[in-house]
């Protein structure tokens, strides 16, 4: 592949991302959908997406933006606000995941699959994309906590789909299975990568203050990030949620600062922030480029199934919300965006390889299939919340008791 091919791909990314944005900004049309279709078309007509060398670095590239998109969204949450979300988005993330395990295995049945074939595809796709999510709550019309739910969500469904997928596929390998192993391995990603998340940002804050003194150091928070991410992984715990808990205590340092030490103020300053939200665009950008061109659009058939599953999952998706937001007083449109808001993305698209490595029937139509639902189910979401934000979305619950009124 030659550099100039490279270098133009490139620019033309970054231009679509910052054009996307300027009609996001003017429509509500999120920009990630025209990322995405770039990349489908990059990925169909050209070899970029089959180079061994591009191949080699998309992965790393994928995983630093998963972790820098929720750390960007970290630094703006509210830590007063924290518990709420994190309730909320728990409940609204486990309900949806067991939707999930529920619906999918049914529909795979009635295709041909086995059960537990179903149940594995059904587990990677039960979650909810971080990196579509956050930026899609900073832009539209939507209750704080509304949005904190919906991003605290995200980023507890991708612990459960990787445990979950890998539970599963080690009873289909191995023929075993054991519930105290998972509940141990569940409570152990959380557990940890929290513990050192709010460790490492304590600390962070801290020095990065000390450091002040020397140059700017945003770049350095930066490689925290990734010190931490490694760190946390290399223990076997969970990096993304390690890298959230940081983001939360570097990005609310003022208020927890204002209790520890008094004699010095640690406030994240708006220049840094700046900074990190262009960076977040950057990875942002090409993440949902990555998205579009690996997904391979000559299997007709698998790529309506993926479609059909989206659909499916948008319909019974109101039944998680409507049990997790049973206690909260949401707006019809805050209950609305909860309903529409779950795109898949990273973590679905990583776990999709696994039953091809590993020697799974329909190892390689997992893929196929899981590519389709992220597509269509980011395809999906973002027509929601431009139909949403103008009024002319109410819900499905609302749309089915118009129907029977006019009846």
């Amino acid at each position: 592949m030659a550099l100039t091919t490279v270098f133009t791909v490139a620019g033309l990314i970054i231009f679509i991302g910052f054009i996307g944005e300027w009609i996001f900004g003017k429509t509500n049309i999120p920009d990630v959908i025209w990322l995405m279709l770039l990349g489908i078309l990059v990925g169909q007509f050209s070899p970029v997406a089959n180079d061994p060398a591009f191949l080699k670095i998309a992965p790393i590239f994928t995983t630093f933006a998963l972790i820098f998109i929720l750390f960007e969204g970290a630094i703006n949450i509210d830590i007063r606000k924290l518990l709420k979300g994190v309730a909320g988005g728990g409940s609204l993330s486990f309900l949806n995941f067991i939707l999930s395990l529920i619906i999918v295995p049914i529909v795979m049945l009635i295709v041909g699959w086995s059960f537990w074939e179903g149940l594995l595809l059904g587990a990677m796709i039960g979650g909810a994309s971080s990196a579509v999510i956050i930026p899609l709550t900073k832009k539209i019309n939507m209750k704080p906590n509304t949005a904190l739910v919906l991003t605290f969500e995200s980023a507890i469904s991708d612990v459960l789909c990787i445990v979950g997928t890998l539970t599963i596929l080690n009873i289909m390998i191995l023929k075993s299975f054991s519930f105290g192993d998972v509940v141990q391995k569940i409570v152990y990603s959380f557990g940890i990568a929290i513990f050192i998340g709010i460790i490492g940002g304590l600390s962070w804050v801290k020095l990065e203050k000390s450091m002040e003194k020397i140059s700017k150091s945003y770049m350095t928070t930066i490689a925290a990030l990734m010190l931490l991410y490694s760190f946390t992984e290399f223990l076997e715990s969970n990096g993304a949620i390690a890298c959230l808990a940081f983001g939360i205590i570097v990005g609310n340092s003022k208020k927890i600062f204002s209790f520890l030490d008094h004699k010095r103020e640690y406030k994240m300053s708006p220049s840094e922030k700046f900074f990190f939200s262009e960076i977040s665009f950057f990875v942002k950008t090409f993440f949902f480029f990555y998205l579009g061109m690996i997904i391979n659009l000559s299997d007709i058939p698998l790529i309506l199934l993926g479609l059909l599953l989206t659909i499916i999952l948008f319909l019974v998706r109101p039944l998680a919300v409507s049990i997790a937001s049973r206690k909260q007083k949401l707006s019809d449109k805050d209950r609305v965006f909860m309903e529409i808001l779950t795109p898949k993305g990273l973590a679905a698209a990583v776990l999709a390889q696994l039953p091809a490595q590993t020697g799974v029937a329909y190892g390689e139509q997992f893929s196929t299939i899981v590519l389709s639902v992220i597509f269509f189910s980011i395809l999906i979401s973002t027509i929601g919340v431009f139909v949403t934000e103008r009024g002319k979305f109410k819900g499905l619950k609302r749309l089915l008791d118009l129907r029977k009124f006019r009846r």
